[in-house]
């Protein structure tokens, strides 16, 4: 008799646990995701500081593990400096529209970790001027805007609250199409990359079994 009973609450607590994990197995749909960037752009021609980012998608979950999403995505930095020009001071932006898919490992748990790529365009807006190293009377200025293709991989971990809202963190590498940003000493040639970390939120209000 007793280990009838042990064998039910065994059975009941396995089948409670799959319960559990089953609407983080079904969902299907659309849903809304906001993030939070921080970065670490790379030290080239020009330098930048105070790098952050804000980004709004609407995705969909296509199965358990696959999602893809469309984003828009702006980006500002402090210009800090520029080689030739160590005290040239101003501002950068960036405006981004790209597509990403995801892959979500750990089917039915609340812990996912995902990897992720895509791919979009956008537009980088440069204002900055400075004082010449070798001749300080010499201002060299900046105003120019660029429009150029990018890529980008990211990998993190999704927490699911409920199964309509998840937290995330995660890592992106970011890279933009070189290009020479105009001033009245001619082309500037940089690199524009960045190393971002991220918060985020997503809500799902497609198909569950709550």
């Amino acid at each position: 008799m007793k280990r009838a009973a042990v064998l039910g609450l065994a059975t009941v607590s396995l089948a409670a646990g799959a319960l559990a994990d089953e609407p983080f197995d079904n969902e299907r749909g659309f849903y809304v995701a906001m993030r939070g960037y921080g970065s670490i752009a790379d030290q080239n021609n020009i330098l930048f500081e105070d790098t952050g980012e804000v980004a709004g998608a609407v995705g969909y979950r296509i199965s358990e593990s696959f999602r893809v999403e469309g984003e828009y995505g702006f980006r500002w930095s402090n210009v800090a400096g520029l080689n030739g020009a160590r005290d040239a001071h101003g501002n950068f932006t960036s405006r981004s529209l790209g597509a990403h898919v995801f892959y979500d490992f750990r089917k039915g748990k609340k812990f996912r970790p995902f990897i992720g790529g895509g791919g979009g365009a956008g537009v980088q807006d440069y204002e900055f001027s400075g004082p010449a190293d070798i001749n300080r009377a010499f201002i060299v200025e900046v105003k120019d805007t660029n429009s150029s293709a990018y890529w980008n991989a990211l990998a993190g971990t999704s927490y699911h609250f409920s199964p309509r809202f998840r937290l995330s963190a995660g890592m992106e590498y970011v890279t933009y199409t070189d290009q020479a940003v105009a001033s009245n000493i001619g082309g500037i040639d940089g690199i524009n990359r960045a190393y971002n970390f991220y918060v985020g939120a997503r809500w799902f209000f497609g198909r569950t079994h709550e």
